[in-house]
């Protein structure tokens, strides 16, 4: 064959494979990577017609209290859960990037739409998600609970993704679940753009405000006593089965070591989200939950809030 020729030929096949090959790459894209385990559907009906009383300060003032106690985060709240009193705000409904404290939603809509005890494939393209993470390697089967250590303590990044894939098919369809509960909520100032709070280069990052967060633990903490259990676990151990390998999951938040009385809940911390914290605080007979956004140095800000009201 003359070379031109065969230049031309090869030129139509490569075309042909393209012309192939790229529809099948978008049908692919469109599919669910995992069969879904819940009806999402269903499960915004559900939402909308839920008739629960969401706990949510009488008040909501940008701020309050601030010549009592002076922080370096950009906002902040501190919030007496057993008084149902507000103690302190600070641009308390600024909206703000949210880092991992996205994840507080991410394991409540899991918990609204999966059994605990559902065992959750992991995709190649969960494990490879990056930066803070379990370690989760593909084709493993943990389950939800399972998940929930790792994306609590260690705020696994893979794990959230795990998550939203299984529960909704893809992580989009599960974003929209997320969207759809903050709504449920009427948290008015909270959107998502992902499971797990990393900074997004091609989209928005995930807002809320110091309120809404607070108002999104508060009812996460109450509907789901396992969610406390979890989040105020200082570590555990996942023995290995023949689904998955052994993990050992230390707590970031530090618990006790950080501030006494800390059971939890969540640490976060982004470029563009600084340092954040959700921290709930239980001392004696009261109860206190912390909201801190954007902080250079959480540690002082929490014990500096915290030994004024409980010292």
């Amino acid at each position: 064959m003359k070379p031109k020729k065969f230049f031309l030929t090869s030129l139509f096949f490569l075309f042909l494979l393209l012309a192939i090959s790229f529809p099948i790459r978008y049908y692919n894209q469109k599919k669910p990577l995992i069969s879904p385990i819940s009806d999402v559907l269903q499960i915004v009906s559900i939402w909308s017609q839920d008739k629960d009383l969401i706990w949510r300060p009488e008040k909501q003032p940008d701020n309050l209290a601030l010549e009592r106690v002076k922080i370096a985060a950009q906002a902040g709240l501190v919030v007496n859960l057993t008084q149902n009193k507000l103690l302190y705000a600070k641009s308390a409904n600024q909206v703000m990037p949210i880092a991992s404290l996205t994840k507080i939603m991410t394991a409540l809509t899991a918990l609204e739409s999966t059994p605990i005890e559902q065992k959750m494939i992991i995709s190649y393209q969960a494990a490879q998600v990056g930066e803070a993470t379990m370690n989760l390697t593909a084709g493993e089967k943990l389950t939800l609970e399972e998940l929930l250590y790792g994306l609590m303590l260690v705020s696994g990044n893979d794990a959230a993704f795990a998550i939203a894939e299984n529960v909704a098919g893809r992580s989009s369809l599960f974003i929209n679940l997320m969207n759809e509960k903050a709504k449920s909520l009427r948290l008015e100032n909270t959107k998502f753009y992902n499971p797990h709070g990393l900074d997004q280069a091609d989209s928005q990052n995930n807002y809320s405000t110091a309120y809404e967060l607070a108002i999104l633990a508060k009812y996460t903490l109450d509907k789901f006593p396992k969610f406390r259990n979890i989040v105020g676990t200082d570590n555990i151990t996942l023995n290995p089965s023949k689904d998955h390998k052994q993990y050992w999951l230390t707590n970031n938040l530090g618990l006790d070591k950080t501030y006494p009385g800390l059971v939890g809940i969540k640490p976060g911390y982004t470029d563009d989200a600084g340092y954040c914290l959700v921290g709930l605080i239980e001392r004696e007979s009261e109860e206190l939950l912390v909201v801190l956004l954007n902080s250079p140095n959480l540690k002082q800000d929490l014990v500096g809030l915290l030994d004024y009201w409980l010292e």
